[in-house]
């Protein structure tokens, strides 16, 4: 794998806050998340918040490279169905198992392991800061709950992995989650100028 695609992989951190901070999608997506995430009052929660986060991520990536692959190999005339072969049932089972076998690659595997990583290295980073500084918790008016520096960064992780999730891995496999909303609210919002002309 190139190193250039490695860098890229470290920039993405920094588009993906980008996008939650100055687009109407993101600020959609990450306003609830971070609502729900001040509901949590421990590290704890929040880390297996996102080691939840992670799997999800993690298995939407994987059916995504398995539809663009199985998409690629149709076009291909390579993937091996009931029209287009032959061969019997346990043959195509075989060839079905290694094909997906196949596209799971050791380089998503590591891009995996890296986002995995950089998110432990800015957690312990975090948590070493406080615990130098003997920084203490505060509130914020939204949330009972007290808040550090580790937890911001532990709600930070976790706004990118649902942002990952729902804007990347959801949207590629055909749902559009977001747009979906958007259409929701256009809608309530002509019925309620028709309300008003009425």
């Amino acid at each position: 794998m190139c190193i250039n695609n490695y860098i890229n992989y470290l920039a993405k951190p920094l588009l993906t806050a980008k996008k939650v901070t100055t687009t109407s999608k993101g600020i959609v997506l990450s306003v609830p998340t971070l609502a729900l995430l001040a509901t949590f009052h421990i590290e704890v929660q929040l880390l297996i918040f996102l080691a939840a986060l992670l799997l999800i991520d993690f298995g939407t990536g994987i059916l995504v490279s398995f539809k663009i692959a199985k998409e690629k190999a149709k076009k291909e005339g390579k993937f091996a169905t009931k029209q287009t072969t032959d061969h019997k049932f346990w043959t195509r089972l075989m060839f079905k198992v290694r094909f997906y076998y196949n596209v799971i690659e050791s380089e998503k595997l590591r891009l995996s392991l890296l986002k995995m990583t950089m998110y432990m290295f800015a957690i312990i980073g975090a948590k070493t800061i406080q615990s130098m500084f003997k920084i203490k918790p505060f509130s914020f008016s939204f949330s009972e709950a007290q808040w550090t520096i580790t937890i911001i960064v532990i709600s930070i992780c976790c706004v990118f992995e649902v942002h990952s999730i729902v804007m990347e891995n959801v949207k590629k496999l055909g749902y559009d989650l977001i747009d979906k909303i958007f259409s929701v609210f256009r809608s309530y919002k002509e019925i309620k100028n028709e309300f008003k002309d009425e």
